[in-house]
């Protein structure tokens, strides 16, 4: 089975639905500017209501909560993953290995995501790996999404997987950058990763996810993996 995430959530609506189709994560964007981006007091209020949906139904696991952070001071992503509950921290900035170690430290229990930005004109494999290579100890997961220089993440744009083939074999790999219900059955034939992560492609707009494109993006992400 593949890890599904479905980013950028911003109101209950969706929160619950997509989780009652199946997502095993729901991320949140709590820092950057981005037309996702939430306050923490929000997306408090819609894990605390996912969580309760899933109170009285047997056989169904909850999804995980991820909070999106950005070059973010240290301090406040404690203080903020403390406060929502957070199975994950991303961080898809450019967070050092010191940074990275501190936040550790203070979360001991919460596993973290580091985002790895893929130019399609990296010259090999072993290049994309060597960015990786110095987090391999702390990070439990590497988000493999597009390159761009003026964002972080969010693009909407693929990049050419054959750049990363093979490399799920030596680290734990997220596929981001746009994914959808047409291309997810190819990108995890070619990277076969441990998860997927889409957002931008699923939307009716910033922040608006399309539930019937969610709905049949996890299904063909589930078909295809098993």
């Amino acid at each position: 089975m593949v890890w599904i995430k479905i980013c950028g959530i911003t109101n209950e609506e969706d929160a619950l639905k997509i989780a009652s189709l199946g997502a095993d994560a729901l991320g949140f964007i709590l820092s950057t500017e981005s037309a996702r981006k939430i306050e923490p007091d929000k997306a408090k209020e819609l894990i605390r209501a996912t969580k309760d949906k899933f109170i009285n139904i047997r056989d169904k696991m909850r999804p995980s909560f991820v909070g999106v952070f950005v070059n973010e001071n240290i301090g406040k992503v404690t203080e903020i993953a403390e406060k929502l509950g957070l199975d994950y921290i991303q961080l898809s900035g450019d967070e050092t290995l010191y940074y990275l170690k501190k936040i550790k430290k203070h979360n001991k229990n919460i596993k973290l995501i580091k985002l790895v930005r893929v130019k399609d004109n990296v010259p090999s494999f072993a290049a994309i790996s060597k960015q990786m290579l110095e987090f391999k100890k702390i990070a439990d997961f590497f988000l493999l999404d597009t390159f761009n220089e003026n964002i972080y993440g969010g693009t909407g744009k693929s990049f050419n997987w054959e750049l990363v083939k093979g490399l799920s074999q030596e680290y734990p790999v997220i596929l981001a950058g746009g994914l959808d219900c047409g291309n997810v059955t190819e990108a995890i034939q070619i990277v076969k990763p441990f998860g997927i992560d889409a957002s931008t492609r699923l939307e009716e707009s910033p922040g608006k996810k399309d539930i019937r494109k969610v709905e049949i993006f996890i299904k063909n992400a589930v078909k295809k993996a098993d």
